[in-house]
């Protein structure tokens, strides 16, 4: 039986992964073990066919190795423990790309093998199916997105996919939902009102009301009509489901709701359009890596690396190159008045 100093020791982690092997440590094995994996495992988190040869690969090889087996064992085992808990986040550190393919698919081994704990907790909770499919197919949404940064298959997101592991995250239609409450953990605003303000405003502005953060995959067109059927679905899910969040306030913080893009885009466009939904929130921070992120995939070394060909991917560049920033912004608004 390894401990943690000779499991560091084996896979030539540096000194900074003690603590969080140590935390390993001391949450133990699953008591039932690892669960067998199989091809309806991929499938589920909607992993593209790219990724899935390194990730049996990883996952063959993280089983069969002694330490890795032991990292495995102990961090599925956490989040297996932590489905139905959304305020507590445990450390989830990327492990070094010079470890290999079981390095960069770790987190997504370790995800794997809660497949069946946060499926079988959604069913317990009422969770309509096709939302707890939706909900999983962001791993391999996200393996996607490594790829196309990287050119290799991995995950360093595994911050963020853990909320949909644990219950704290659902996809409902084109878009995401978090339920939280204002201002007291990770989940957001980024800007919000002062206290003043948020005050006067009422229930559902002030700290530790219960709010829903809204998030934006990456997974196709914007469209009046597909937000209209999330936000109505939305509605209806947390009704049913969690209680006090239906009609309340809904948050969202992205560069898609930077009103620059006012002055590229049609103010028909789907993005316009989804803007005025929201009454925006004072404060900014520039992140032009956001907008490349979101729209190319990637953040380049130099802007003549790109060759745009929409007129948003023509926007974000030109914006760019003559001096300006893409930035942050903060919104708000009522499921119940979308129409």
């Amino acid at each position: 039986m390894m401990d943690s100093i000779e499991v560091v020791a084996q896979l030539g982690l540096g000194a900074e992964y003690t603590a969080w092997v140590r935390m390993l440590s001391e949450v133990g094995q699953p008591p039932d073990g690892l669960p067998d994996l199989s091809p309806d495992d991929l499938a589920t988190v909607g992993m593209e066919p790219q990724d899935q040869p390194d990730i049996v690969a990883a996952c063959q090889d993280v089983f069969a190795t002694p330490p890795w087996r032991w990292l495995l064992e102990r961090a599925y085992h956490a989040v297996q423990r932590d489905v139905g808990d959304t305020e507590n986040m445990r450390p989830m550190p990327n492990l070094p790309v010079e470890l290999g393919t079981n390095a960069t698919c770790f987190w997504i081994v370790v995800f794997l093998c809660a497949v069946r704990d946060i499926r079988h907790w959604h069913q317990t909770q009422g969770v309509p199916d096709d939302i707890s499919m939706d909900t999983l197919a962001d791993l391999g949404r996200h393996t996607r997105l490594y790829r196309q940064r990287n050119g290799r298959t991995g995950l360093d997101t595994q911050w963020w996919i853990s909320l949909a592991f644990r219950g704290g995250l659902f996809g409902i239609g084109r878009l995401q939902y978090a339920p939280y409450h204002l201002l007291t953990g990770p989940a957001g605003p980024l800007f919000w009102y002062d206290d003043a303000t948020a005050a006067s405003r009422g229930p559902g502005f002030r700290r530790g009301d219960p709010v829903v953060g809204l998030h934006i995959p990456d997974s196709g067109p914007l469209t009046p009509s597909v937000c209209v059927d999330s936000f109505a679905r939305a509605r209806a899910f947390f009704r049913e489901h969690v209680p006090g969040y239906a009609d309340g306030v809904v948050t969202c913080t992205s560069w898609l709701l930077d009103e620059q893009l006012q002055q590229y885009l049609e103010p028909d466009s789907n993005i316009v359009q989804f803007q005025r939904r929201f009454e925006l929130v004072p404060g900014t921070r520039d992140s032009d890596a956001s907008a490349f992120h979101f729209v190319f995939g990637r953040t380049p070394d130099a802007l003549d690396q790109l060759q745009p060909q929409t007129r948003l991917e023509r926007a974000i560049v030109e914006h760019v190159k003559t001096g300006g920033h893409w930035r942050l912004r903060t919104g708000w608004l009522r499921l119940s008045e979308q129409t």
